[in-house]
């Protein structure tokens, strides 16, 4: 009988967490910087609080009421812009919840180009659908941005100058940064991950995540040695103080994974044991949610096979 109550127990406390509600939390990163950390590991939203009003990178249809909320007990001012990182619903399908302090949206071209066609049919279809998951999606709409840009961008505003950089295809067909060099802090988006498995760059069901460019835009971004503090992630916890050390290990963590699996597909591994037998080395263990990984070993079979890196 007693085993049977523990079991019961097991099976209630596996459900009570699952169902879990979505809470987003501020977390200060420095004065007038705060990341809204997601509490079961999706898409942080970071705001910056200026004399002029308020400026927020990433929102996500589900959580960005929260994210609105939480921003109106720190400050009575205005959210004046938006910016999304890419264009993955997690990131960039919430700004119809600041509809009414009537903000400028920011993106790159390319991802208005992806939010009209890709994430406006998958927004729509889990609008219409019966499914509970998309409750949020009723009665609410796909925004999309007001200003689009290549290349650079200079933003000044409140007071302090966000510099806006389209750095190519790395997580998604175009990643952006905002580095904001009074409060020396970088918001990344998904280009860094911490404590998380990466997960594969994704639109409406089409999967974007180039490793080589990912790579590449780490070893950019670290080449311009900014006075940088805290890099604020797209997942996972900030890491306040800790610097260029952030990408660093992001950087490892590719390379290291992506050599686990050439070692595999040298020893004549298919792509079907690989993803059966691989183990996670010791350094990454602790990495949640790997879950994600089924994508990520395809993502490395494929590009190793067809590039040799």
């Amino acid at each position: 009988m007693r085993g049977k109550i523990l079991v019961l127990l097991a099976l209630w406390l596996l459900t009570a967490g699952a169902s879990a509600p979505v809470r987003m939390t501020p977390v200060k990163i420095t004065d007038g910087v705060y990341m809204f950390q997601h509490s079961q590991g999706s898409g942080n939203s970071t705001v910056v609080i200026t004399n002029d009003g308020v400026l927020v990178l990433d929102f996500h249809i589900d959580n960005a009421d929260q994210t609105l909320a939480g921003i109106r007990k720190l400050t009575d001012k205005k959210v004046k812009y938006l910016i999304s990182s890419h264009s993955a619903g997690d990131h960039a399908s919430g700004a119809w919840h600041f509809r009414e302090d009537k903000p400028i949206y920011i993106a790159t071209r390319n991802q208005i180009h992806d939010l009209r066609m890709q994430e406006l049919e998958e927004f729509n279809e889990r609008k219409n659908s019966n499914d509970p998951r998309y409750a949020g999606y009723k009665a609410r709409e796909l925004v999309f941005p007001d200003l689009g840009f290549d290349g650079n961008m200079t933003l000044y505003f409140g007071g302090l100058t966000f510099q806006i950089t389209a750095e190519g295809r790395g997580h998604s067909t175009g990643d952006l940064t905002v580095y904001i060099p009074q409060k020396r802090v970088m918001l990344m988006g998904d280009l860094l991950d911490t404590e998380i498995h990466p997960g594969q760059g994704e639109s409406a069901g089409v999967f974007f995540s180039n490793v080589k460019g990912w790579i590449q835009i780490l070893d950019n971004i670290m080449a311009r040695n900014l006075p940088v503090d805290t890099y604020v992630p797209g997942h996972g916890p900030a890491h306040i103080g800790r610097g260029v050390k952030d990408l660093e290990e992001q950087k490892r963590y590719f390379v290291v994974m992506r050599d686990e699996v050439a070692k595999m597909i040298a020893a004549g591994k298919s792509l079907d044991q690989i993803e059966k037998e691989f183990k996670i080395p010791q350094e990454f263990a602790h990495y949640t949610r790997p879950a994600r990984l089924r994508q990520f070993y395809k993502l490395f079979y494929n590009q190793l096979m067809e590039t040799g890196y």
